[in-house]
């Protein structure tokens, strides 16, 4: 069974030959000889949703022309760039803060978000959108490429998760609750525009996975369930109708504390949610999330790699056999780390980045040696 069959019986609620292993590990290290073994895993074996760049989203769903320029450099402490977002709702403006010697590194400072006033927020809800471009062509060659090897999935703008990420955090949440008009014309006219641009996906015989990223944002400590309820489910259920109505399928990728909101994802229309973190990163308990979703929303992740700095590679097999015998039995369960990258980062120290991936070898061998069906507890 290769992979992409692998994937798509498990995530149909039938048992492959064994758990799919998800694996992604920081493309930096892959010329690492330390991440020699890794890279060939995800080459040869992984099991994974394999992205293709073929629905150009702009900013929040509008055409955009980036551009930057560094506006101050200090040699050796840090770097700042100006990025602007040209629309025809006008410019979006951030700052970022970039530390050296990692100028390349995913991680720095904001110190302005795009969306930085009510303003910049009003711009957003009244701009003409139409649906976003769908290139068939970068499609066809995409799926082309992982057939066998995976499944292509087409990434989709979530409106909501996406403004809270690139706006001022206290400014946004705040909107959110006390400007309403315009919070709901926003999401209606950005809801209605993914929704059209899934529709012609569609017209032109395409009927994929879609993966989402948003929801942690949506969620407790930042939203409480009144607020799901109006200003997530009926927007995201829109969209995920439209992707159903195609025969596509949404995966939903969402950190935190999830457990309590299971049950509403799945009437809203998601089909898969990864990666479903433990305590303390988040709340859920894999086995009665797989008793509450069997055979309504397939479950991946709960390996902790947040914990792989200091953990043995003893401890990473004894999670992944627990976690596999909670919630692989039927189907319905791909194995995955709940960190970026299993948190296998460049920028570490050589000693910790050696210990990260020894324990990310014993997740991929205790994967192999306990995920073969039948499982056995």
């Amino acid at each position: 069974m290769n992979s992409q069959e692998r994937l798509e019986r498990a995530l149909s609620f039938r048992e492959p030959d064994r758990v799919p292993i998800e694996l992604h590990i920081d493309p930096r290290t892959h010329k690492m000889a330390e991440a020699r073994r890794l890279v060939e895993f995800i080459e040869t074996e992984a099991d994974n949703f394999r992205g293709v760049g073929c629905v150009d989203w702009g900013f929040l769903g509008l055409p955009a022309k980036y551009s930057e320029e560094i506006i101050e450099d200090r040699p050796g402490e840090f770097r700042r760039i100006r990025r602007t977002m040209d629309t025809a709702a006008g410019p979006f403006v951030a700052i970022t803060k970039h530390n050296y010697p990692h100028l390349d590194s995913p991680d720095y400072h904001w110190e302005q978000r795009y969306v930085s006033t009510l303003d910049d927020f009003a711009r957003l809800a009244d701009a003409p959108r139409q649906a976003a471009p769908f290139d068939k062509a970068k499609w066809d060659a995409g799926a082309a490429a992982a057939k066998g090897r995976g499944v292509a999935v087409i990434g989709l703008l979530h409106p909501l998760g996406r403004l809270v990420r690139q706006a001022d955090m206290e400014g946004v949440y705040g909107w959110l609750m006390t400007e309403k008009e315009i919070t709901h014309r926003f999401l209606a006219r950005t809801a209605a525009q993914v929704a059209a641009t899934v529709e012609e996906i569609g017209r032109q015989g395409v009927s994929p996975w879609f993966g989402v990223v948003a929801h942690e944002m949506l969620i407790p400590p930042w939203m409480g369930m009144r607020h799901f309820d109006e200003l997530v489910f009926p927007y995201d259920k829109t969209v995920n109708d439209a992707i159903h109505r195609i025969g596509g399928r949404l995966r939903a990728h969402c950190h935190g504390n999830c457990m309590g909101y299971l049950e509403r994802m799945s009437e809203m229309g998601i089909d898969s949610i990864e990666p479903l973190e433990p305590p303390p990163f988040g709340d859920v308990d894999l086995a009665e999330a797989k008793r509450r979703m069997a055979g309504r929303m397939s479950l991946s992740g709960n390996i902790p790699s947040q914990d792989f700095n200091t953990l043995r590679p003893a401890d990473v097999r004894r999670l992944v056999k627990e976690a596999i015998a909670a919630a692989a039995p039927g189907g319905g369960f791909t194995l995955r780390t709940t960190g970026g990258h299993a948190s296998v980062d460049a920028d570490l120290e050589p000693d910790v980045l050696r210990h990260i991936i020894a324990n990310v070898e014993a997740y991929i061998e205790a994967g192999l040696e306990f995920g073969r069906y039948p499982i056995r507890a």
